[in-house]
């Protein structure tokens, strides 16, 4: 599975991104696409993927409505947010090059 077909566009990284952001709560599928800003169709059309990859799971049904999770036991979720956070340090690192901030304020803005 290469990245490509992962993230066919940005709706699955924002659709994680939510699900992340929200790791310790149910969301129902409105909940998901109106936090991700993406339209109803376009989750129902990406999470299927996301689904059968085992990273987001459904974790009830109360009604109608589905409550779905990102899966944190997943290794390709474990990984993925790693590899986030890894890049989320680097880019601040870039950003406080760009400010041109002495050492010692750097490993503040860092800490």
């Amino acid at each position: 599975m290469s990245l490509e077909k992962l993230f066919t566009g940005s709706a699955t990284a924002k659709i994680l991104a939510v699900l992340w952001e929200y790791q310790d709560i149910d969301l129902t599928l409105t909940d998901i696409a109106d936090e991700a800003e993406i339209h109803y169709t376009t989750l129902m059309k990406a999470l299927p993927l996301l689904e059968e990859l085992g990273m987001v799971t459904m974790t009830r049904q109360v009604g109608n409505a589905k409550l779905y999770q990102i899966n944190k036991e997943d290794i390709v979720v474990k990984r993925l947010v790693k590899f986030l956070n890894a890049l989320d340090i680097r880019i601040a690192e870039c950003e406080v090059a760009k400010q041109g901030m002495p050492v010692h304020e750097k490993e503040m803005v860092l800490a």
